[in-house]
């Protein structure tokens, strides 16, 4: 079992192969994030029960749910308006705690495309927190919500209170400007009045109320277009200088929303046998579910359509302002057979935006002094944490897809997560480094996998009715970039609910909307469980487990502001012997030279140098070739080659005496 104050990172000699088998396998050094399941581990990990697909692919129509995406906003004229007047004045202090890149992020405009939305949402795991596709894992990290949202890892909580009284005043003040716009007819504090109050007037909170019209409508959108007093203390530490770590807070809504969406999914496939179930439910998600998306459309390259080119500075997000998705007939199809299209890591062509998370050259950097932002940032995106949001708190487990910022893939190893409080949930995030020092991979370098994931996966995957046996082998780039001239600098909230028009009644402030004749409701609470409890209003249990709050994931308790630690790290200097022991390899061995030794001995034990069985590209590990009828092929491969494997090591120690 993991523990927060293990390492984050171990390297070791390992047989890889490519995650798509168009290469033979190669002993090498391998990276790793921690933790990966032992050697001698008997209980080794095994896909979660919700990988299980729905019956059929999921029919918005045919199931009578509507769902309103509440943080899909559109951009108001006005507010693009605000945005170019505050920008010379303030754009040093955007830039100082994070925010310049989400704030001229939203001067652009999405297109949505509602069947890839339910199409890679079906895929959606919530035990795990990520996309499980027939041939591996992926997940919205905490990289892309900063490369691509533009919202900051470091800083202070999202709860972090108001201490002193010259920032309580000023809070006062924002809550006086509120009831001013509620002195309409609708007697609502309508965020177009609340523009029309402060925009270009010069009063002094200003820029403090230019920040909760931006947090209320594009970072933590509410119901109705309503200014938010919740992001109020948030708007005033900003406006001071006082960074605030908003990107965990984004990526636990969308975590959230999205289990919320595949639940009520596969509840409702699950019942529509019941003829007399004409149940027409309205679900609203409030996370920033265009970044869901736009995280698709920078990955599946069959998916994406034509991006635009963006100036260099301006948000990585603007290539896709107003693009137009492609008409995609099955989805689900295309991104079940995906394999050799999934893009691992998009953003290594924003090299020169971002030098260091993706240099020219792998490297290690020592962690034994004061840290820049960049290395931080990039710590904090692959270790393992708690996403603390404004209503909620997500795991986040980076190692099931460390291939996605370039290290090595092994079987990921089981983690307890202890957020009982979103304080201690906090601390988790910003505690202490005791790794020595952070591998960091070349933006060429394409990742591999260990031998023993392949055939894990491939396991876990056939015992849940197979899906990898479709898939249709596609021609795949090289296995490493060439590197050209002009590579550096390409360009190419609030808990959901459900709407309630019946007395039917709700169940912890999360209400149903259902028309008065039928009996079938969904409801759902976060607060509870951290997850939703879908039910039928009828008796019949369709998702009844509760899960245990620490293997969950999900908070108990009220979310009430409370003072949080602020982010600092600290390197621990008493592991630094330890670590580098581990990082430490038991033989050096060159790719090229272990792949012939390899070869060699392959040859030399079969006795027939000109045998096709001899050669190691006969055994090369193809995820396509994995099917259910070969799979005693696949163990036996698996076997022979860990024996033969085996022998090589040993001649190799001994000539190396």
């Amino acid at each position: 079992m993991f523990e927060p104050s293990e390492t984050m990172m171990e390297s070791r000699q390992e047989v890889m192969v490519s995650p798509v088998g168009d290469s033979q396998p190669t002993v090498r050094i391998a990276h790793f994030l921690k933790p990966s399941v032992p050697f001698n581990d008997p209980l080794i990990s095994e896909v979660p029960s919700s990988y299980l697909p729905s019956p059929s692919v999921f029919d918005l129509k045919k199931w009578l749910l509507s769902v309103k995406l509440i943080g899909w906003p559109g951009t108001p004229r006005k507010w693009i308006h605000w945005v170019d007047s505050m920008h010379s004045t303030y754009q040093s202090l955007w830039k100082k705690v994070g925010i310049y890149d989400a704030i001229m992020g939203t001067k652009c405009h999405f297109l949505k495309d509602e069947d890839l939305i339910f199409g890679i949402a079906e895929r959606w795991c919530s035990e795990t927190n990520t996309f499980l596709f027939p041939w591996a894992e992926a997940t919205i990290t905490l990289e892309d919500i900063m490369i691509l949202g533009g919202y900051p890892v470091l800083g202070d909580s999202v709860h972090k209170p108001l201490e002193t009284q010259g920032l309580k005043t000023i809070e006062e003040k924002l809550i006086l400007a509120r009831q001013e716009t509620r002195r309409t007819a609708a007697r609502k504090a309508s965020l177009h009045h609340w523009m029309t109050i402060f925009m270009n007037s010069g009063r002094e909170i200003e820029h403090e109320a230019f920040l909760v019209a931006w947090l209320s409508i594009f970072v933590f959108p509410g119901k109705s277009f309503l200014v938010n007093t919740i992001v109020f203390p948030i708007a005033i530490h900003l406006a001071r200088g006082t960074a605030i770590a908003l990107a965990p807070a984004v990526l636990a809504s969308i975590y959230r929303d999205l289990s919320l969406l595949k639940q009520t999914m596969v509840a409702l496939t699950r019942n529509v046998a019941d003829a007399s179930v004409e149940e027409h439910l309205q679900l609203e998600l409030r996370s920033l579910f265009y970044l869901v998306q736009i995280w698709v459309w920078e990955r599946f390259v069959v998916l994406q359509p034509k991006p635009k080119l963006i100036n260099h500075g301006n948000p990585v997000i603007g290539r896709w302002d107003r693009v137009k998705a492609l008409k995609i007939g099955d989805v689900r199809s295309v991104i079940d057979s995906a394999m050799d299209d999934f893009v691992w890591r998009p953003y290594a062509i924003f090299a020169s935006k971002h030098r260091l998370f993706y240099a020219e050259n792998s490297m290690w950097v020592p962690l034994d002094h004061p840290l820049d932002n960049e290395i931080m940032s990039f710590i904090i995106w692959m270790r393992i944490s708690e996403l603390v949001g404004l209503d909620c708190i997500e795991r986040y487990l980076p190692h099931r897809v460390s291939m996605q910022f370039g290290i090595d893939q092994d079987i990921p190893g089981s983690v307890t997560l202890i957020n009982e409080a979103p304080e201690i949930a906090w601390n988790y995030y910003v505690r202490p480094i005791t790794d020595s020092k952070v591998y960091i991979p070349s933006r060429f370098f394409e990742p591999d996998v260990t031998t023993r994931y392949v055939e894990w996966w491939k396991e876990c995957v056939q015992g849940h009715q197979d899906p990898v046996k479709n898939l249709v082998q596609r021609k795949r780039s090289p296995r490493t970039w060439k590197k050209r001239n002009n590579d550096a600098n390409t360009q190419p909230g609030f808990p959901p609910k459900y709407r309630k028009s019946s007395s039917f009644g709700s169940s912890s402030g999360f209400l149903l909307e259902r028309s008065e004749s039928n009996q079938i409701g969904v409801f759902s609470s976060p607060f509870a469980t951290g997850k939703t409890d879908v039910s039928v209003a009828n008796g019949a249990d369709i998702s009844a487990e509760k899960k245990n709050l620490i293997e969950d994931g999900g908070p108990k308790c009220d979310m009430k502001t409370k003072e949080m630690s602020s982010f600092a790290f600290a390197t621990d200097h008493g592991t630094i012997g330890q670590v580098d022991s581990q990082m430490k390899p038991l033989v050096e061995i060159e790719t090229e030279t272990s792949i012939a030794g390899l070869q060699e001995a392959v040859e030399k034990e079969n006795g027939n140098q000109g045998s096709q069985q001899s050669s190691l590209a006969y055994y090369r590990v193809n995820l396509s070739w994995i099917e259910e009828d070969n799979s005693d092929a696949f163990d036996m491969f698996v076997v022979d080659l860990e024996s033969r494997i085996s022998k090589v090591e040993r001649m190799l120690a001994e000539l190396k005496q």
